[in-house]
């Protein structure tokens, strides 16, 4: 019983720690939506998402390196700013 606790718990956490983050951009009434989409239970494989309102496009993705997609995507929304946009960072719906 113990090790199925812990197993529970263990799962839990490394899911926990690979949410989806999603950044929207607004700009007046238009929305931008840059999203790191994890494709299992880790960092890799994972995708950077891009939605203009017309349906997301895999801008980056990533089979074996870590913090590839966090980083490109983190980089683009820093662009994002930089055109003007207001950019909020949110995780599993969460706005932080």
């Amino acid at each position: 019983m113990s090790r199925l606790i812990m197993a529970s718990i263990v799962l839990l956490l490394s899911s926990a720690a690979f949410a989806n983050e999603r950044f929207v951009c607004t700009q007046g009434d238009q929305q931008r939506v840059i999203e790191v989409v994890y494709l299992s239970d880790g960092a890799v494989p994972c995708e950077v998402r891009y939605d203009k309102g017309m349906g997301a496009e895999v801008l980056w993705s990533a089979q074996n390196t870590e913090g590839y997609c966090e980083s490109h995507a983190k980089e683009f929304v820093g662009k994002q700013e930089g055109w003007g946009w207001t950019c909020t960072r949110y995780q599993d719906d969460k706005m932080e």
